[in-house]
């Protein structure tokens, strides 16, 4: 579950602001993931200069409180809190303190649903459609393509994200079969299977098959089948009285103001409360490959295909560690890491471990801070010191791949289809050939064979590059898929953005203009007043709706506002503008100026064809709270 309510990886006040810079990774959340750079300086080699650099950090981004757990040797290690639970009464934070878990709650449910395929009772690739028949689904292509129970897991039904309304949506008693209704409508944007998009709801619906097949709630099944045997006494899908008092506020990013606890619908997807150190437990039980302390949970081949997604086209790409059944990878310097992350009403967790490597650890902290994952690499890092070189080497890059993979990059699976026009504008990845050697987003990368590529500090392989179905040329990793955009569509945008300050140079002049009186002399006060007003709708709608995606507060997307009505209205004004641009131009005197009638005209086109785009991408009267 994500910031806001529930997203993965990703946290919705997270993607609010990701999209102001760039469209989410897909992001993205962001799944098959590169170590951010690391702040520290130094890497601690020690156990008590681990905790000191937390310390500091956790300090240094004023972070009210965290919890750390440290998995060495297949063993815990470390339990340790940091800075207050809750602010107002000084409360510290102990390594009893519980967290929410956000979207780290999808692990319990992946493996749930493996325990019941193990047991024969359920199928990965069985039908939705058969699993559910009460469930109301659009897939075009069911008949040959049809949704199955692993595109839930893997986020490959092609599904849209849940809506920014579906966040504000509470109930701890409401039953999943209501919960899955409330979150439609679902349909297939391609053919399942296809692009990873990461989608909420799909864990969701996982969670109420569990309910069907086991006869039980989701929640009794995961304590009965896992975290109570894990010994894990303080995971709870909901704010039980029994961890009522342990629980640590959250804040808002001043660190002061506190985020109300929202008792979410979608448990399966991101409600589990629990303390770090019981968290460490399922990292313990992933390191064992299914066993842990004598029991065993599942198989070792289980757990490796929990880790590796099968059904979408990075994994037939033969990318590896593609997102899985609710387990993501991470790439560090030496090893790859598994696990996930999750962040939800200002909490923000992040569970990893390093199959093969006995390590692992578990960070929360209580304020939706993007800097605190950061510190997951300081932690990463200190688990690799002395591990040797891992890297698989590179081969040659041969010249013909260099320049078919060369190019502008466009993402084309969108989380939420009615933010796919801002990616279209925003999520622009170059792909340069510089020396023999391909450059992405300013980062040379190693050729792997296969069309798949790692950083030169990486571990692993995080992209491959493949053919599509059309001869196009993809760029895929573990949590999404992007196009190579033919340079007639970059090239239409970057003229349209020379147009624009073209546009606004001859609109100031006008203006200049029309104030000096010029009108009065030609009569021509409208053809110089609505272009203008066309120019301005366009600005208009770009600044409210930055303002509103930047402002990182979930009430002005998921319900009315007075941002989020500007912006339905300025989706309309645009297009009208244009028309109305257009008449005046055209009914316009031959005594008025060539640069008055430039500017019209420019300003109708650049309005008329914001209009076409915004209509193309479903824009005109837009209500971000629907």
């Amino acid at each position: 579950m994500g910031q806001g309510r529930m997203m993965g990886d990703e946290a919705m006040n997270r993607l609010l602001s990701v999209l102001v810079v760039a469209w989410a990774l897909l992001q993205s959340g962001t799944a098959w993931a590169q170590s951010p750079p690391d702040k520290a300086k130094e890497i601690p080699q020690t156990l008590e200069a681990l905790e000191k650099a937390l310390a500091q950090e956790f300090a240094r981004l004023k972070i009210p409180g965290a919890s750390v757990a440290i998995i060495e040797n297949n063993q815990i290690v470390l339990t340790r809190g940091y800075g207050l639970a809750d602010v107002k009464a000084r409360t510290p934070v102990t390594p009893e303190t519980v967290f929410r878990a956000g979207s780290i709650s999808k692990s319990f449910t992946g493996i749930g649903i493996m325990m019941l395929v193990e047991e024969g009772r359920l199928d990965l690739n069985a039908k939705l459609a058969d699993l559910v028949p009460e469930l109301k689904f659009d897939n075009p292509w069911e008949s040959s393509d049809p949704v199955r129970l692993v595109h839930l897991l893997e986020h490959t039904a092609g599904f849209d994200d849940i809506g920014f309304h579906h966040y504000l949506l509470e109930g701890k008693d409401t039953p999943l079969s209501e919960a899955v209704v409330k979150y439609g409508p679902y349909k297939s944007r391609w053919r399942p299977g296809t692009w990873t998009a990461y989608c909420n709801s799909g864990p969701v619906i996982a969670g109420l098959i569990i309910e069907k097949v086991s006869g039980q709630k989701f929640q009794d099944f995961i304590a009965e089948r896992l975290t109570g045997p894990l010994g894990m006494s303080s995971a709870y899908w909901v704010k039980d009285p029994a961890i009522a008092g342990w629980m640590a506020k959250s804040y808002k990013a001043d660190g002061v103001t506190e985020e109300p606890f929202i008792e979410i619908l979608a448990r399966p997807s991101g409600s589990l409360n629990v303390t770090a150190g019981d968290l460490a437990r399922l990292a313990q039980l992933m390191l064992g490959r299914g066993s842990l302390d004598g029991r065993s949970y599942f198989t070792p081949a289980t757990a490796s295909r929990i880790e590796n997604g099968q059904s979408g086209a990075a994994a037939r790409a033969g990318l590896k560690g593609v997102y899985g059944l609710g387990n993501f990878s991470t790439i560090g310097k030496k090893a790859v890491f598994h696990g996930h992350d999750g962040g939800i009403d200002g909490f923000a967790s992040k569970l990893e471990y390093a199959p093969g490597k006995g390590a692992g650890f578990v960070l929360m902290v209580n304020q939706a801070n993007e800097e605190a994952f950061e510190l997951a690499g300081l932690i990463r890092d200190y688990l690799e010191r002395d591990w040797p070189e891992a890297k698989p080497s590179g081969v040659a890059l041969p010249s013909a791949d260099l320049e078919r993979w060369a190019g502008l990059y466009q993402d084309i699976a969108p989380r939420q289809q009615v933010l796919a026009l801002i990616g279209s504008l925003a999520a622009w990845q170059p792909a340069e050939a510089t020396e023999g050697a391909l450059i992405l987003n300013g980062t040379k990368r190693v050729f792997l064979g296969q069309g798949q590529f790692r950083k030169e500090d990486a571990a692993a392989a995080n992209i491959v590059f493949t053919g599509g179905p059309e001869g196009e040329t993809l760029m895929l990793n573990g949590t999404g898929a992007s196009v190579k955009v033919p340079l007639w569509q970059a090239a239409t945008k970057a003229v349209y953005g020379v147009l624009f300050a073209l546009s606004c140079i001859l609109t100031l002049v006008v203006l200049m203009r029309l104030i000096g009186g010029a009108w009065r002399r030609d009569g021509g006060f409208l053809v110089r007043l609505v272009p203008t007003l066309a120019l301005l709708s366009i600005v208009a709608l770009a600044g409210v709706t930055l303002a509103v995606l930047a402002s990182n507060d979930l009430m002005l997307v998921a319900k009315p506002s007075a941002l989020g009505w500007a912006v339905y209205s300025l989706t309309i004004a645009v297009p009208i503008f244009g028309v109305l641009a257009a008449m005046t131009a055209q009914a316009s005197g031959s005594e008025i100026g060539w640069l008055t009638r430039v500017m019209a005209w420019v300003n109708a086109g650049l309005a008329l064809l914001a209009g076409l785009y915004l209509y193309q991408y479903g824009w005109i009267g837009l209500k971000f709270w629907e």
